[in-house]
């Protein structure tokens, strides 16, 4: 091969610039970038003249300088989530919905796991915000100070400094899936608690026992277990847990019919303990979870459970994030979100 084909093979393909992207439109660049931006104020520009700078834009395959962007609007159009790992239903399908709502605004985010490390939920919005990050959504994470950026919140930690917060009414939840349950005729219950030191714990249990005492059910302390394997702070629940719990459960020897979990992993892994037991869900023991995963569908028998809308709850908490960096978000709010009994196959009356 000759050397100019050679130099003919390497060539790339220059990149064109918004200014040379509008004298080719015969536009002022102003325009041009008010459109590619989704600027608010793009919506006064014909609607033509908007395709037809889009349509050109894909053909001369235009890309945007980020890196110039930056300097020339000191915006870097990215935000950072903070949460402590990726596991099956909650995270995935919460981050599915703050992903729509900073998409349909051209946003793009960072994604930080902190494994429930204190020093990394310390550290990591330092680091994010050298890398000028406009704001921070902290998934189950909790804060000690203000980060100094617009925040929103999902989970029930604290509120800390000027943060909005998406929270489940977990209470409300877990009192709907006790009151199922005695309306079924169930009087022998036991419970899986959660973690000590996750928020949800204590407001799922308070709702449990509500409903049991308004129903003058006593609860025997024996058949009260609190998930305790997952020592680590922040650990995600696993079916495990749940295995383990029912299990012990099992081995006090003492009547239940039916057991309210803390959440469907826990609730998965107890019915995996019963079925080894010899036990039928529902005909010997009733189960209801929380979350409604999508395994929990699938699962024989389909689990009762209390649903949370997590890919609405992302939404929110994305669009409230926006809002607040852009200067429109009202004070600080609580935003209860409320969930939903779905019922399945693993409740039964007896």
């Amino acid at each position: 091969m000759g050397s100019r084909q050679k130099a003919k093979a390497g060539t790339t393909r220059t990149r064109i610039t918004q200014k040379a992207l509008a004298e080719h439109l015969g536009l002022h660049p102003s325009t041009v970038s008010l459109v590619l931006n989704s600027a608010p104020l793009a919506a006064a520009i014909p609607e033509e003249t908007r395709e037809r700078i889009l349509r050109a834009a894909r053909e001369l395959d235009f890309r945007p300088n980020l890196y110039a962007k930056y300097l020339a609007s000191n915006r870097s159009f990215t935000v950072a989530i903070l949460l402590p790992a990726i596991g099956e239903g909650y995270s995935t399908a919460v981050l599915g919905g703050i992903d729509q709502a900073l998409f349909e605004k051209n946003y793009a985010f960072f994604l930080a796991i902190h494994h429930g490390d204190r020093q990394l939920m310390r550290e990591y919005p330092r680091r994010l915000a050298q890398r000028a990050v406009e704001g921070f959504i902290l998934l189950n994470t909790p804060i000690e100070e203000p980060l100094g950026w617009p925040t929103v919140s999902i989970g029930g930690y604290p509120a800390v400094g000027d943060m909005t917060r998406v929270l489940i009414n977990n209470y409300r939840g877990a009192r709907m899936a006790a009151e199922h349950l005695i309306g079924l005729g169930h009087r022998n219950f036991a419970v899986i608690k959660g973690h000590a030191w996750r928020p949800a714990s204590e407001e799922r249990w308070r709702g449990i026992a509500d409903a049991l005492h308004a129903s003058g059910i006593k609860l025997n302390p024996r058949l009260v277990l609190q998930l305790q394997s997952a020592s680590a702070f922040q650990v995600p629940a696993t079916p495990e847990e749940g295995y383990l719990g029912a299990k012990a459960l099992l081995k006090t020897r003492l009547p239940f019919t039916a057991l309210l979990a803390f959440n469907d992993l826990t609730a998965l892994g107890a019915m995996r303990a019963f079925h080894e037991a010899g036990l039928s869900v529902p005909a010997d023991i009733s189960v209801v979870g929380f979350d409604d995963i999508p395994s929990a569908a699938y699962h024989l028998p389909g689990l009762t459970t209390l649903r949370q809308p997590l890919h609405s709850m992302g939404e929110l908490a994305g669009t409230h994030l926006l809002r607040r960096i852009a200067g429109d978000a009202a004070q600080p709010e609580d935003i209860v979100v409320e969930p939903e009994l779905i019922v399945r196959e693993s409740t039964r009356a007896i």
